[in-house]
């Protein structure tokens, strides 16, 4: 019978963006970006990130999303400093307050942040 890790290192090998399982989930921020009317602000919503990769993340919310909302996120990366700042992320696929996120533009300091955090995870030199 297969563990998890050994079930998602076999998985990986056919992502083209291989993943990684946060050890501990940590917390996020995530705003709609979409236009309101003239007196409403963009909310922020919190939300726990569960795994993550260079072009995408799994994450729950109590906020109401649906495949093809766009989203920016900041992600607060363990071990880091500074947040990773995602301007936007399209919600792909969305179960019970489960999403899976695609990022869109990122900056390269967060692109940065992304990889030194999966290279921790994963156990190996970035």
């Amino acid at each position: 019978m297969q563990t998890a890790s050994q079930r998602e290192s076999v998985l990986n090998v056919f992502r083209r963006h291989p993943r990684v399982r946060a050890p501990i989930p940590f917390t996020c921020s995530v705003a709609r970006l979409e236009r309101r009317g003239w007196f409403s602000k963009p909310s922020e919503d919190l939300g726990v990130v569960y795994d993550l990769s260079l072009r995408g993340v799994r994450m729950s919310t109590e906020a109401p999303f649906k495949p093809g909302d766009q989203v920016s996120l900041r992600l607060r990366l363990p071990k880091q400093a500074a947040p990773a700042d995602i301007a936007v992320a399209t919600v792909r696929w969305t179960k019970d307050q489960i999403y899976g996120l695609a990022f869109k533009k990122l900056t390269e300091a967060a692109h940065s942040r992304l990889r030194k955090y999966m290279a921790l995870a994963a156990g190996t030199r970035f």
